[in-house]
């Protein structure tokens, strides 16, 4: 080998691993903030334990971060590795409107996050954990994404759909920031989508028009790689930003919770919290399946079912937040189901309801899909009973009232079968408000099987109580739940009772 060869192999052996790496290729119209050789433009601040110090206190603490920043933070083959300990690496630039590219890897037990305008925070969690009932707020099992440090039940806490990859894997976030209003997609999935961050150092504040980027360290290893910026001019944010103000009316923007049940009880896409629940005493528990409420993989209409083989008290639920939208003014939703079943062969006696909307109580309202207890064939009903007076002013039971003086829609001989699902959805319309005309329609099949109109449909729920139940009495297969946040017409019910893969047709592959 000649010797200028040599020399070059010799000095290459010598060099750290970093300095061989390639250089990060940006995107088009991105610039790399990170250069994949050393910490030039970043240095160490956890801006937690210095908030509350001021003066010559301040500025030592922030000194001493930032001396120990890199015992903390090397440089690895390109990217940027953190042990899980120290300051957080932050970003000697401040950047304000901006698109950001990321990508990261982490190991079980660590949590971390990505800090906009030195404000928390984009979050990572191990999604292996379990939900805690005494800490409900903290949800790693729902994924990554979210705006943890939001109000808990506020829109972009908890990421829409679950994006995480395995441990060992690269995720990739892609992440616009524009005024106070944030989107985060994972791994090419939307996991917020527009939603407003909250200040948290001062909540009655916007978010600052600048500051730093941040990659929180939080007691495991992390690694990040390609990290790259594009500052995003007034025109293309003021066009954005009209579009938030006046959003789509397409039924995919209407949606806000999909539960398909193929793998578990949980939801796969919520504009609010995906957790299936159970209730126990005052007390919310993660909804798990077991031999009364079963996931059944390939017996769905789409893919796997949810299956109650026998009557029971084991009744998941999903909370109201970010999802029915219940409030004492205007409320309108709609809420689709598949069920599969013959009530005359499958149900046990008494009144079976495959799904109700329930709040803190009875006597304040009560809205429920019915099988009736008595009747053979068993009639199937939707009922909205707002305030007990307004329904029952005489106080007798549901039983001894006419059916032409209930507030429902009753269908005589539904076409329910063991061999076939059938669609039903119902709407709910100008609940609470007395301006407008208050309704609730059921439609079958795609096909509208009759109103609930010349009601007062009041209510006086507590919207913190407001629970969508399923499977109470009920037995039979559920499949592909979903819930939209307006009246669905009826050509997008038919729609909707026409789509071959369900509702993740709507959103699945979203990669805006």
């Amino acid at each position: 080998m000649p010797f200028t060869n040599r020399l070059l192999l010799i000095t290459a052996m010598l060099l750290p691993v970093s300095a061989l790496a390639a250089p990060p290729t940006p995107p088009d119209g991105f610039r790399a903030v990170f250069n994949g050789k050393d910490l030039t433009g970043w240095y160490g601040w956890n801006p937690h334990s210095s908030a509350k110090l001021t003066g010559e206190k301040k500025a030592e603490n922030l000194k001493a971060q930032r001396a120990e920043f890199s015992k903390n933070w090397t440089v690895e083959n390109g990217e940027l590795v953190n042990d899980g300990h120290g300051p957080y690496a932050t970003t000697e630039e401040e950047f304000g409107d901006i698109e950001f590219l990321i990508d990261y890897k982490t190991v079980a037990k660590a949590d971390s996050g990505i800090y906009l305008r030195g404000t928390p925070q984009v979050q990572i969690w191990d999604w292996h954990q379990p939900f805690d009932p005494k800490r409900p707020t903290r949800k790693p099992h729902l994924g990554s994404g979210g705006l943890f440090n939001n109000t808990p039940g506020s829109a972009g806490r908890d990421p829409m759909v679950f994006a995480d990859k395995p441990f060992g894997e690269w995720n990739t976030f892609r992440i616009r920031q524009i005024g106070a209003h944030t989107w985060v997609w994972l791994n090419g999935k939307s996991v917020v989508d527009g939603a407003v961050m909250e200040n948290f150092w001062d909540r009655k504040t916007p978010l600052p028009e600048k500051g730093p980027i941040m990659l929180q360290t939080h007691g495991g290893e992390i690694r990040w790689r390609n990290i790259f910026v594009r500052e995003i001019p007034k025109e293309e944010a003021d066009k954005i930003l009209a579009a938030v103000k006046q959003p789509s009316t397409d039924m995919a923007s209407a949606l806000t919770l999909h539960a398909s049940f193929d793998k578990t009880l949980d939801a796969d896409f919520s504009k609010g919290d995906r957790t299936s629940y159970v209730q126990s005493g005052k007390q919310l528990l993660h909804a798990e399946t077991n031999d009364d409420a079963k996931v059944v993989a390939d017996a769905g209409k789409f893919g796997g079912a949810l299956h109650f083989p026998r009557k029971s008290g084991y009744r998941p639920a999903f909370t109201d937040s970010g999802v029915l939208g219940y409030n004492d003014k205007n409320w309108n939703a709609t809420v689709s189901v598949w069920l599969r079943l013959n009530p005359d062969k499958d149900l046990e006696p008494g009144y079976c309801d495959p799904v109700q909307i329930v709040g803190d109580d009875g006597k304040k309202g009560f809205i429920f899909l019915e099988f009736s207890k008595d009747e053979t064939p068993r009639f199937f009903r939707y009922a909205i009973r707002p305030l007990f007076d307004i329904w029952n002013p005489t106080n007798i039971s549901w039983a001894d009232i006419p059916f032409d003086k209930r507030p429902m829609v009753q269908v005589e001989r539904p076409p329910f079968s063991r061999d076939e699902w059938t669609h039903v959805v119902f709407t709910l319309e100008n609940i609470n408000n007395k301006d407008g005309v208050q309704a609730g329609r059921l439609y079958m099949n795609g096909e509208l099987k009759g109103a609930i109109e010349d009601w007062d449909l009041s209510f006086g729920w507590d919207p913190s109580q407001v629970l969508l139940v399923l499977g109470a009495a009920y037995v039979g297969h559920m499949d592909d739940l979903a819930v939209f946040n307006r009246v669905l017409s009826h050509d997008e019910i038919k729609k909707l009772y026409g789509l071959d893969g369900g509702v993740k047709e709507l959103y699945a592959g979203d990669t805006k």
